[in-house]
């Protein structure tokens, strides 16, 4: 293992500077799309808190209050269930259903359902209903269904896509008679709340509220602020997702997507990152609250990931994502390197406080990376693009670094690739974690 001699307090006035020049120091904190607070605000969230770590600076964790409460009152009652939220329509699919009315004659329209997962078309799309009315057997209109407007007149010609739609495109074939009329609904995107970017900035303030407890004085400057956040992550985030929770087994579980007709895939379970980065915050109030809640949800979530990962070798292997459906159990590809970055996060917090992973476990995460992914070179370095392999070249080592402090070469490799990467500013708060708990 390398050791370099890393100019600490250098590296937190550069990164406190770029902190300082990006949007005035508010991060993504201002952002009402979930997405952007998920993949974008968090890192700021996530360097403040590795960043206190080191240091001890309380200037840290005035920026997480500052960008936290800032979250917080850009959070929405969208559907009027008494939850606050944050939703984005990036993910959100199309929904297209077709259906043939009492007709006389043999015409079938086609997709009979169809979920548009373009994102492009997915949000050209309207909530609307529409008829196509047969003229004579060849001519027809298109029209909406309440309003009576026609959108579109033109000659019938069998299979031939109809794409006067926004977003859509459908088909009809066969024989119509005049008179005949088919339906076609369509729903478009629509702003969903996703589990795994609140996850990913609550898990700092989590961190926040942690050593808030754990101090007498910092209870006194910051109790308030600690409570509230805790109280709000209770209700609006942990109560509220307890309706999508599911017991895999007796002792696992996971939380699954919802139910609305625009999400991708509702009611399955959720990837293992995607609920991992919110059992990352469970994790941490678990220890600094009395809320049972915790310490019982994030150990079915720790077990559920667990029991995902085989042995290979020296190394474990997993999938991106495992289900069952139909009563048949079924899996994705095997897991990225960077969505993999939340699983080993969780993973190496969970050993650090002692739920369902060992040092074993870390150890053989560490293969996974020194084995499976990293091409072997210190002059040159690369991880492959998923865990079980070196083809691709990923530069995420945000929590993989932290495997260090089980197998210290992962240190060498990551910083070595954090070098190569010219020693981005945004990357600092995670080496100088990383190599304050190796040391």
């Amino acid at each position: 293992m390398s050791a370099p001699s890393l100019d600490v307090k250098g590296m937190v006035e550069a990164f406190a500077k770029f902190d300082r020049d990006y949007k005035k120091g508010r991060g993504d904190s201002e952002s009402p799309d979930s997405g952007a607070l998920g993949w974008g605000e968090s890192r700021f969230l996530d360097a403040y808190a590795k960043l206190y770590e080191v240091t001890g600076e309380t200037r840290w964790l005035d920026r997480i209050a500052d960008h936290f409460d800032r979250i917080i009152r850009n959070a929405k009652d969208r559907d009027g269930d008494g939850y606050l939220d944050w939703a984005t329509p990036t993910y959100s699919t199309g929904v297209v259903r077709t259906s043939v009315l009492h007709n006389r004659g043999t015409g079938q329209v086609e997709p009979a359902h169809h979920r548009e997962r373009d994102g492009k078309k997915a949000n050209a799309m309207r909530d609307a209903d529409y008829i196509v009315e047969f003229l004579t057997g060849k001519d027809y209109i298109l029209r909406e269904n309440q309003q009576w407007k026609v959108l579109h007149r033109s000659v019938y010609r069998p299979g031939k896509p109809i794409d006067a739609l926004p977003g859509v495109a459908f088909t009809i074939s066969g024989r119509p008679a005049a008179g005949d009329k088919f339906r076609v609904e369509t729903r478009g995107a629509k702003p969903l709340e996703y589990i795994v970017h609140q996850g990913m900035f609550t898990y700092p303030v989590a961190r926040f509220v942690e050593a808030v407890s754990g101090s007498r004085a910092l209870k006194v400057r910051y109790g308030a602020q600690a409570q509230k956040f805790v109280a709000f992550i209770r209700k609006h985030i942990v109560e509220k997702h307890e309706r999508y929770w599911l017991d895999t087994s007796k002792e696992t579980g996971g939380y699954r997507f919802q139910e609305d007709q625009t999400e991708r895939y509702p009611n399955r379970i959720m990837p293992h990152n995607q609920y991992l980065a919110l059992a990352r915050t469970f994790l941490v109030l678990k220890d600094c609250t009395k809320d049972p809640i915790y310490p019982d949800r994030v150990a079915r979530m720790a077990r559920n990931f667990k029991r995902a990962l085989r042995k290979t070798g020296r190394a474990y292997t997993w999938y991106y994502w495992d289900w069952v459906e139909n009563g048949t159990p079924g899996h994705s590809q095997i897991e990225d390197t960077s969505h993999g970055n939340i699983d080993i996060g969780f993973a190496v917090e969970a050993c650090r406080r002692g739920v369902a992973f060992q040092g074993t476990d870390l150890k053989r995460l560490g293969r996974t990376l020194l084995d499976q992914m990293w091409n072997g070179s210190l002059a040159d370095p690369k991880l492959g693009s998923h865990v079980d392999r070196k083809e691709g070249e990923s530069g995420a080592i945000q929590s993989w670094i932290d495997l260090c402090a089980w197998e210290p070469q992962v240190w060498d490799v990551c910083y070595a690739i954090f070098q190569k990467q010219g020693a981005p500013v945004q990357t600092i708060p995670t080496i100088l974690q990383a190599w304050g708990r190796m040391r």
